[in-house]
């Protein structure tokens, strides 16, 4: 009787540490529309794509990117080994138009992931405002660029962008959007909170002498992810970072069809965690470890049956009122990220996001990925 109301508190406790980031995420419901600038007397910036064996991607995302409203970019272009027609199509891309600017890494270098190539198109980069996204994503609108890059022209140094996936059926595309949705919601949440960790190499802008301010990739080349959490990670703070959460900033991004490709994904993003700060680290082990437990005191209760009626009446009423405070909390966030259908379905794929992160942190224990493509 005692260890099942024991059990209980905790699972009480942990949904109360979940409730303080949860207020955190809610942030990000808000409204947060920018002005687009005046076309006249604009910093340049430069839009930098690494591409390897991405040439039917890229064929749809030049075009979105040169139809930008902004009126002084150049787009960069870096061949990272492909073995497609990735190289003829840049080329004949960068003769259509002096905005392109491509470049072949042949070079094998032994840093592993898009560092190496990410790097090296910095340094090719004219401009001081860098606009970094993936080939394989196309921008919400033709006004993406002059969002994305507001913040710097105020003098912040980082801007953190969401980089969503495109809706389709089945349940893999929806635990892909689920976990989007609450990643992003709790990475921009902690930033408007002063507290930014991480941002997505998807849509993210920063500035040139930032990026070199941190010694570009160089504490971490050694892991293939890591090039936009790490150096944000590393080099962001309250003072010099900006949330930008208009839908036309958005960008978007064809997910993985199968779930050996999400893990493989997920795989590289989670191995990067490992050398965030300790600050972050406490923090993004408070939240998960929160949920988690709540969990777990859930499962030991139920290994314990049979229960006295008491108690099954308070699990039952525990497990209501959270779930019925997560839905009314995340509806906006879910709504804001454009995935309002999901939010309902919180307390059925919560615990398969879980289960997949729990296999994912052993996986990662006993083997590393060292590719990115």
């Amino acid at each position: 009787m005692i260890w099942s109301w024991s059990l209980l508190l905790c699972a009480a406790a942990a949904s109360l540490i979940q409730a303080f980031f949860i207020s955190r995420i809610r942030r990000t419901g808000a409204k947060n529309y920018l002005r687009c600038p005046s076309q006249e007397h604009l910093p340049g910036v430069s839009v930098i794509v690494c591409a390897k064996n991405e040439a039917e991607n890229l064929n749809k995302l030049i075009p979105e990117i040169l139809n930008q409203r902004h009126s002084n970019f150049e787009l960069i272009l870096v061949n990272d080994h492909s073995s497609d027609q990735t190289q003829q199509v840049v080329e004949q891309w960068a003769k259509r138009d002096p905005r392109v600017r491509t470049f072949t890494l042949k070079e094998k270098f032994k840093t592993p992931g898009k560092k190496a190539a990410l790097s090296f198109g910095i340094s090719q980069a004219a401009h001081d405002l860098l606009l970094l996204t993936d080939a394989d994503c196309l921008p919400a609108s033709a006004d993406w660029i002059d969002l994305m890059t507001s913040p710097l022209r105020a003098n912040k140094s980082v801007v953190l962008g969401y980089g969503g996936y495109i809706k389709t059926s089945g349940v893999l595309n929806s635990v892909i959007r689920f976990e989007t949705t609450l990643t992003a919601g709790l990475f921009l949440g902690q930033a408007l909170a002063g507290h930014p960790y991480m941002g997505v190499g998807r849509n993210l802008a920063y500035r040139k002498d930032f990026f070199y301010a941190q010694g570009g990739f160089k504490s971490h080349e050694h892991i293939a992810s890591g090039d936009d959490d790490l150096l944000v990670n590393h080099g962001a703070n309250k003072n010099n970072t900006a949330v930008v959460l208009d839908s036309k900033a958005y960008t978007w991004s064809r997910p993985k069809t199968t779930w050996r490709g999400l893990f493989n994904q997920k795989r590289r993003h989670q191995s990067a965690a490992h050398f965030y700060r300790t600050p972050t680290k406490i923090v993004l082990s408070l939240y998960s470890g929160s949920i988690l437990l709540f969990y777990l005191s859930l499962l030991v209760l139920a290994l314990g049956l049979p229960l006295e009626i008491s108690v099954c009446g308070a699990i039952m009423a525990l497990i209501a009122v959270r779930s019925l405070y997560l839905i009314w909390q995340m509806r906006p966030v879910f709504q804001k990220f454009h995935a309002d259908d999901l939010y309902l379905w919180i307390p059925i794929l919560e615990p398969v996001l879980i289960c997949m992160q729990l296999i994912i942190f052993v996986r990662n224990r006993f083997s590393k990925p060292d590719h990115w493509n």
